[in-house]
């Protein structure tokens, strides 16, 4: 396991990296919380272990959520009747989610594509 100091400054590094996407469309309490998320979740994974690793990983993951919890919000508001009432509730918890689930996920879909492409 990493260092949790080495980690953390990646992370912080990552979170100031990620900001700027406010400017270019993204809302920003969903990159907020995306990247709140991202930073908490990335200190206990045993794949984010240098500092490279947590500024790619806080940096995804907070655009992913500033970018695509407005986009799953609006698609859960057409298929759940409950959730459209509560549209900027269930955004603001899927920016939460993608915040979370984005460090593990991405790395694994990564080595599952390169393992692909290393077949053909």
């Amino acid at each position: 396991m990493a260092e949790p100091h080495s980690t953390a400054i990646g992370a912080a590094t990552g979170a100031i990296a990620a900001l700027p996407a406010m400017f270019l469309g993204a809302h920003v309490d969903a990159l907020i919380l995306g990247l709140m998320a991202s930073i908490f979740i990335s200190i206990w994974l045993p794949s984010v272990d240098d500092r490279a690793k947590a500024f790619s990983a806080v940096c995804l993951s907070s655009l992913l959520a500033g970018y695509g919890a407005p986009i799953a919000a609006a698609y859960a508001a057409t298929q759940l009747p409950t959730v459209a009432t509560q549209a900027d509730q269930a955004r603001l918890f899927l920016a939460v989610l993608i915040g979370i689930v984005s460090p593990a996920l991405v790395p694994t879909l990564i080595g599952k594509l390169t393992k692909r492409a290393e077949g053909l």
